[in-house]
């Protein structure tokens, strides 16, 4: 079996994918629709060396896209790299007998494409991996806090999420996505967890010794990680004389990342998340760093992974991070103990050849029972870069504007009931 893996690089994690299969024995390739600035596929597993011209004009034509402002340069680059992708998906329908997409894109984004994986009897396995699936009223990134809800957007944006989501599973063998963020599929899911991030297990490097704990913070969107609430903490811990400092790095290489991993002690992943271990904690567990990740849904961590094992960050809600990140700062002894169960973690459930063998099930048609989600039993409400405040509120004004049905949640009236209940200041 030859496996494409691509259109598009999600912290690293198609690089992941790909070094894991090729570990297992599986040829496998990496290509992507445009250049990712963080240079996550400089690392081992990514696609050839000297890639074939279909691919490396559609790879140009995206990279000319990302990069030029809005016009008609940027119109003509979004043509030309639509029309290489035709060749591109020509060129890998005859190379390759599997796909594995990325972020609910696939090569052409078209019904016909998903009409010609289905007719040539290849198998496609559909990755989402958060904002690419989840409501647009409850995620940050596509509604922000700092600028005011406009619900009848946000009403046409989760129409078109939805419509994405059912475009995907049209065409895919399998969807892979999470608890959280499944709230429009309307056929079964693996689980997330059930195949997990890949990362590979790295050798585990002693905190520096120093008589200030070094905390490590690095938000992809300081606004949906929480950074400026992140900061305050530590100011407010500093004033009472706690010994701890921030070290924020934000839009540097990979490289960067992982060598600022390296030099702290413990490190804080973000407020408004709806997993205990995103790609970031993933990558922080790796090298023996403990990790505390913020939710308004940390109460409902069991059931977002299910019967799968619970990764080991420390997952709070985000009005407990003062008095958590104090007690850390004081207890050295238990940062080592979360640190050596997250790097356990890792190398026992996300090396990137296990997570491909994972991947091997899927492809083959062999998934067990327990991994399965029923859309019917996602039941997740809170935002994620969003604060709860906010997040009903914005709920609140999506059914104020165009009633519960504007949730696009009709198939699932339980859920759209809760989401109500949730509005009006009910549990999550």
């Amino acid at each position: 079996m030859r496996v494409f893996v691509g259109p598009q690089e999600v912290a690293g994690i198609a690089a992941g994918l790909v070094a894991g299969l090729r570990a297992i024995g599986v040829a496998a390739d990496l290509h992507c629709a445009y250049p990712h600035p963080f240079a996550y596929t400089d690392q081992p597993g990514r696609g050839d060396e000297r890639p074939a011209w279909p691919l490396r004009l559609w790879s140009w034509a995206g990279a000319q896209r990302r990069s030029l402002p809005r016009g008609p340069r940027k119109a003509g680059a979004l043509a030309l790299q639509s029309l290489f992708g035709w060749w591109v998906l020509a060129w890998a329908l005859s190379r390759y007998d599997a796909f594995v997409f990325l972020y609910g894109q696939s090569i052409t984004n078209t019904a016909l494409e998903g009409l010609l994986l289905r007719a040539a009897g290849k198998r496609v396995v559909a990755v989402f991996v958060g904002s690419d699936a989840r409501p647009p009223y409850i995620d940050g990134g596509l509604c922000p806090a700092d600028r005011p809800f406009d619900a009848e957007a946000a009403i046409r944006a989760a129409q078109r999420q939805r419509r994405r989501v059912a475009r995907v599973e049209r065409y895919a063998s399998v969807c892979v996505n999470a608890m959280a963020t499944g709230h429009f599929h309307t056929r079964p899911f693996v689980n997330w967890f059930a195949l997990g991030i890949p990362r590979a297990p790295a050798p585990c490097p002693p905190a520096p010794e120093a008589g200030v704990v070094r905390v490590l913070h690095s938000p992809s969107h300081p606004l949906l990680k929480g950074t400026e609430r992140i900061r305050a903490a530590v100011q407010r811990l500093r004033q009472r004389g706690v010994p701890l400092e921030l070290v924020t790095i934000e839009g540097r290489p990979n490289a960067e990342v992982l060598q600022a991993l390296r030099d702290c002690h413990l490190v804080l992943d973000q407020l408004y998340s709806d997993t205990p271990m995103a790609a970031f904690a993933a990558e922080a567990a790796s090298l023996g760093r403990p990790v505390i990740v913020g939710s308004c849904s940390a109460h409902q961590a069991r059931m977002q992974v299910g019967a799968l094992p619970l990764p080991p960050t420390v997952y709070i809600n985000p009005d407990d991070l003062e008095p958590v990140l104090e007690s850390l700062v004081a207890d050295a002894g238990r940062r080592r103990e979360l640190g050596a169960q997250g790097a356990r973690f890792i190398a026992e459930h996300c090396a990137p050849a296990l997570v491909a063998q994972r991947l091997m099930r899927l492809l083959q048609a062999d998934i067990p029972a327990e991994w399965w989600c029923e859309p019917r039993a996602v039941t997740h409400l809170p935002g994620c870069g969003l604060s709860d405040e906010r997040a009903r509120a914005h709920v609140r004004a999506v059914i104020a504007h165009g009633g519960v049905a504007a949730l696009q949640l009709s198939d699932k009236p339980e859920l759209e009931r809760a989401f109500k209940v949730y509005a009006e200041g009910g549990a999550a």
